[in-house]
């Protein structure tokens, strides 16, 4: 009997993983590989690695040890043609830790399948501690009582080493790889360009990212698109900062409010589009 993990990816014609966004597609470089090579030439002198600095945190995410409200968002998933195909629960918190406070980002996934993703980085360098992938052989929610997970993936960051776990009904695997000093886990993305002033990113610049559950390092070229105009599935139209973040052979787009609550209203990931539906967050007056 195959895996839930494969099963799952032959059933949707595309990775398992891409459809959960963590590992959403192929990125256009291997470890090792010089950024700015992958550029067309007319690119290539204003390429610039992109710095995470304390500074760029909007101002509600800026003091962690005040903390800031929990932010709770729904999206529904549409593929290509625009037909709904799930729905996205996401959830941005702090996590404390070993003493110290840590950002969190939790996906509760329905796209047909029954899934989470949980990552939890550093509150200031936003490096990757840890990061989480449980999957149910359930094809809809809510999860029974006592449901045990078909299969469970965690990492584990160490300095420039991650170390994997899977454990799954029938067998349990381990490995570990590393990966470059300044490089965030593929799943907290979202997190990133929600909680920092992206209109203050370069127009051209490029990231390294860790996708501990594909074995592989990244990196992936962000072009700051400049401000649009979008509905979302709420009907209002929001002033957002389009990104788009280039791969070998497909891109991810993320629409960031360029006014508080600075939400993500729309990003895409492989052949589904995620579009803010509901806002259950309980902003301070």
């Amino acid at each position: 009997m195959q895996p839930v993990f494969s099963r799952i990816a032959v059933a949707l014609s595309v990775p398992l993983l891409s459809a959960l966004v963590l590992l959403t597609v192929n990125a256009w470089a291997q470890e090792g590989a010089q950024p700015g090579s992958l550029c067309e030439m007319a690119d290539s002198d204003d390429v610039q690695m992109l710095e995470l600095e304390p500074s760029l945190f909007h101002a509600e995410y800026a003091d962690m040890t005040a903390g800031f409200v929990p932010r709770r968002l729904v999206y529904i998933m549409q593929d290509t043609e625009g037909v709904v195909r799930g729905r996205l629960k996401l959830s941005m918190s702090v996590a404390a830790a070993e003493g110290e406070l840590h950002r969190e980002l939790v996906k509760e996934y329905e796209y047909p399948f029954v899934g989470s993703s949980r990552v939890v980085v550093e509150s200031l360098s936003l490096s990757p501690v840890e990061c989480s992938l449980t999957l149910y052989d359930l094809q809809s929610g809510p999860i029974p009582d006592g449901t045990q997970p078909a299969e469970t993936w965690s990492a584990n960051y160490y300095y420039d080493l991650v170390a994997v776990n899977v454990e799954s009904k029938d067998v349990g695997t381990f490995y570990s790889f590393r990966h470059p000093m300044k490089a965030y886990d593929l799943e907290e993305l979202y997190l990133l360009f929600s909680q920092l002033a992206v209109e203050r990113f370069p127009r051209l610049s490029v990231l390294f990212v860790t996708a501990p559950f594909r074995y592989r390092n990244y990196a992936v070229l962000i072009r700051r698109l400049g401000r649009e105009s979008i509905y979302a599935a709420d009907a209002e139209k929001h002033i957002c900062e389009r990104l788009r973040l280039e791969f070998s052979d497909s891109t991810q787009e993320f629409y960031v409010e360029t006014l508080p609550p600075h939400r993500v209203v729309k990003f895409t990931a492989g052949q589904i589009t995620y579009t803010l539906i509901e806002d259950n967050t309980a902003y301070e007056e």
